[in-house]
């Protein structure tokens, strides 16, 4: 018998952060996104670099603000992070709407590609204040294969 063995597969159509994989995972267990975050590989990796940046600032990781949880929260700040990559084309637009109006009425957001350099996300933070939202990435281009860089803020 030539081919993969069923198990395999699954694991590695599940595993994929691939416009494919993303879509087969909400086709098998629907629209988890809001209720269900695990860490991803890019959420790790900004986790190790924002700890060393906001060092003393009390930072929080998959933080609870009302029924939603957040990547990173600076509390001394008063400072929401979202890493987003490629499976956040795919959230609801309303619920992200009404998400993102519970989390500005006391807090700045700002939603950041995970390929994002660390120069575009430092000015955007600058930029971001309570009651506001500061996006740093393209949503159209959120599903495209190939990753690209952010060179300018797109504000909300």
């Amino acid at each position: 018998m030539n081919g993969y063995h069923l198990d395999d597969v699954t694991k590695i159509a599940l595993g994929m952060d691939s416009v494919i994989g993303i879509e087969l995972k909400k086709q098998v267990f629907g629209q988890i996104g809001s209720f269900a975050k695990p860490d991803t590989s890019a959420e790790v990796q900004w986790q190790k670099v924002l700890s060393s940046v906001f060092e003393g600032f009390d930072l929080h990781f998959n933080y609870p603000i009302g029924p939603y949880k957040v990547d990173f929260f600076v509390a001394k700040l008063m400072l929401v992070l979202e890493c987003n990559g490629y499976c956040h084309r795919y959230y609801d637009p309303t619920q992200e709407k009404e998400r993102e109006k519970l989390i500005t009425r006391k807090y700045s957001l700002v939603r950041f590609h995970h390929q994002i350099n660390l120069e575009t996300l430092f000015n955007g933070i600058l930029q971001a204040k309570p009651g506001t939202m500061v996006k740093l990435y393209d949503l159209e281009q959120l599903g495209q294969q190939i990753p690209f860089n952010v060179n300018s803020l797109n504000y909300c």
